[in-house]
């Protein structure tokens, strides 16, 4: 073989492998899960504030509302333990009756802020509370070349179910920036009442009073 025959291939073969190099960062630059190789950053969930509000009428004597209110507010009561962390507010001109009957039909004196808006009519009263919501990922981007991955990094759309299925689940999602404190429950009561299921009918348990 000549060296002319000799320079040509090598000469070949360098554009080759020039060639081979630039796809494979072609490749990456357009892949996002290729920047960090981690997929919680690739698929983020964002978290939001939103504002949850239903109006009710208050019941013109007793504390029980109608069938209708009380479906409602079963479902915004659940929603407020949920993922609330703000005051229920509660614009109404009758801020002592519509007290006794939000207290009796599931939250507490400290859960809710009064307003007395006189133009909201007798008998509405309006609650509301700021709620953290999740913003998740669209799926489905199969547009990565299985066949070819020099790089050995995930595909796009690699972990994408994940989160956004934790997204759609999390009971709070301001949890994901920040949980709440432990409840501070006692483990020595918890322990003395799952003895007490697990013994035997009619054998006696020994407690102590913590």
């Amino acid at each position: 073989m000549t060296l002319k025959n000799k320079s040509f291939i090598s000469s070949v073969r360098f554009l080759a492998v020039i060639a081979a190099v630039a796809a494979s960062v072609s490749g990456c630059a357009e892949t996002s899960i290729s920047d960090t190789g981690n997929f919680n950053e690739a698929h983020p969930i964002q978290v939001t504030r939103e504002q949850i509000s239903i109006t009710i009428s208050l019941p013109e004597s007793g504390t029980q509302l109608n069938s209708d209110d009380a479906r409602r507010f079963k479902s915004f009561l659940r929603d407020y333990v949920g993922r609330g962390r703000t005051q229920v507010t509660v614009e109404t001109v009758t801020p002592i009756e519509a007290s006794a009957v939000l207290t009796a039909n599931g939250f507490t004196a400290g859960e809710l802020n009064f307003i007395s808006d006189a133009a909201i009519p007798a008998p509405n009263a309006i609650l509301s509370f700021t709620a953290n919501a999740a913003i998740v990922p669209e799926c489905g981007n199969w547009s990565n070349n299985d066949a070819f991955n020099p790089s050995n990094l995930p595909y796009d759309n690699f972990g994408c179910a994940n989160r956004r299925n934790m997204g759609l689940t999390v009971s709070d999602p301001g949890d994901l920036i920040q949980s709440q404190p432990i409840s501070g429950g006692s483990a020595p009561k918890s322990d003395a009442a799952i003895d007490a299921y697990r013994a035997p009918a009619g054998a006696a348990t020994t407690t102590t009073a913590q």
